[in-house]
């Protein structure tokens, strides 16, 4: 597989509160994490740069896994001890109090491949057969209200309650996070910030991916550029994989 990926603070914001790694283990397998810090300017960057810090030498150090309930119970355990050290820096630090990050993760393990979400940043994915969809559910105020059927996609877009999530890593002394394994066989998953997908239309992100002209490194630029053609209102992370045949 291939990946590439870059984060910029956009063109309105002082400082960068987003941050993204990809780690792997001692087998191969891959970690690929977007944070987006909330919480104030030092708050927020502390917060998603504590996250990605934490995965990369935790994931760095395991030795693969023999089955989903072994790697559950791993992700379990970490995102539970990321959750308690950004909790406890905002707790105890005047300067970080009430901080915290989103957080979205692709595992690509030997035992399958996972998407995990905490917060409003994205997973999608471009499938072999063409099909483009978007993995994760925001954990934001107008999802629920979009679940409730109490207003219209049209009038989510657009509302004045779009950017209030409902769950962040270490926000609270608990997180809860979804998690589910992609089953179908895949051309490119794509993680990002919500400074993509928030000033970006699903329909042109779906463009550029199935745009043949383009190579992967080309498409994720391309995604960047975008974002801040739409003004850089926020900091922008974009992270895509391509995966290969025998990866899928």
């Amino acid at each position: 597989m291939k990946t590439y990926g870059s984060t910029d603070k956009g063109l309105v914001r002082k400082t960068n509160q987003d941050s993204y790694v990809i780690a792997a283990n001692e087998c191969g397998d891959l970690f690929c994490v977007v944070c987006d810090g909330i919480g104030g300017s030092k708050g927020g960057d502390v917060a998603s740069s504590t996250a990605v810090r934490y995965f990369s030498m935790a994931f760095s150090d395991t030795k693969g896994f023999t089955n989903e309930k072994e790697l559950f119970a791993w992700l379990k355990q970490n995102i539970r001890k990321a959750n308690d050290e950004i909790f406890t820096l905002s707790t105890t630090r005047v300067e970080y109090r009430g901080m915290g990050t989103t957080m979205v993760a692709l595992l690509l393990t030997k035992v399958g491949n996972y998407v995990i979400n905490i917060g409003d940043s994205r997973c999608y994915a471009l499938f072999e057969s063409g099909h483009f969809k978007q993995l994760t559910e925001d954990h934001t105020m107008v999802q629920e209200m979009l679940k409730k059927h109490e207003i219209t996609e049209e009038e989510a877009k657009n509302h004045v309650r779009r950017h209030y999530i409902t769950n962040a890593l270490g926000v609270w002394n608990e997180a809860r996070f979804d998690v589910f394994k992609v089953k179908d066989p895949v051309d490119y998953f794509l993680l990002c910030s919500d400074g993509l997908h928030g000033y970006v239309e699903d329909s042109v992100i779906e463009k550029v991916l199935k745009d043949a002209r383009l190579d992967a490194k080309k498409k994720q630029q391309r995604l960047m550029e975008l974002s801040l053609l739409a003004g850089g209102l926020d900091n922008i992370t974009v992270l895509l994989i391509k995966m290969e045949e025998s990866e899928a």
